[in-house]
């Protein structure tokens, strides 16, 4: 699952590198994805906990926030 996020491996070439199926590299991907979500903060959350830092990193990218009394949130398109 990890080789997946990280690299992008394909289901095919993940599940020949383990040797199982593709359906199985395929579900045991879902299955790893759905508990991260299930452990993840809510946005809401998210928000609350950055704005009382002086930055955050999103995406890898360190988000200044000059005005530390309004919460500003950086989108960048990949």
């Amino acid at each position: 699952m990890l080789a997946h996020l990280r690299c992008g491996h394909t289901y095919a070439q993940l599940a020949a590198g383990f040797g199982v199926g593709t359906t199985t590299a395929y579900r045991y991907i879902a299955e790893a994805v759905d508990i991260l979500a299930a452990l993840a903060p809510t946005l809401a959350e998210a928000v609350r906990t950055a704005s009382g830092k002086a930055f955050v990193i999103l995406d890898g990218t360190a988000a200044d926030r000059p005005d530390r009394r309004r919460p500003t949130l950086l989108l960048r398109e990949t």
